[in-house]
């Protein structure tokens, strides 16, 4: 059964923890799923949800996930310097969010 790495930052972080999530967890899936449906399956608020990490790079959230990746959500408010840094912000300086998926 394949198996990802899910990690939570800042409100995301304190919302594992209310759920008493491990922060890192491990999950694990039977069928094809996307970073999408990983969110859904975990019931986080898609407005809670600015950027997703899979192995350290942005990606839609309509990635399809694979055995062994690294998924990170992020929520808004992730303050400006950080966001350059994560690359958040392309190097025009236009910011790379959510909506970029659409």
């Amino acid at each position: 059964m394949p198996e990802i790495t899910v990690k939570a930052f800042a409100k995301l972080y304190f919302l594992f923890k209310e759920r008493g999530w491990d922060n890192p967890q491990q999950y694990r899936f039977e069928q094809p799923m996307t970073a999408e449906d990983l969110r859904q399956a975990l019931d986080i608020p898609k407005e809670d949800v600015e950027v997703v990490f899979i192995n350290n790079l942005i990606h839609p959230l309509s990635t399809p996930l694979e055995d062994g990746d690294r998924v990170a959500f992020v929520p808004p408010g992730i303050p400006s310097v950080h966001r350059f840094w994560l690359g958040f912000y392309d190097t025009k300086g236009d910011a790379k969010t959510r909506q970029d998926e659409q």
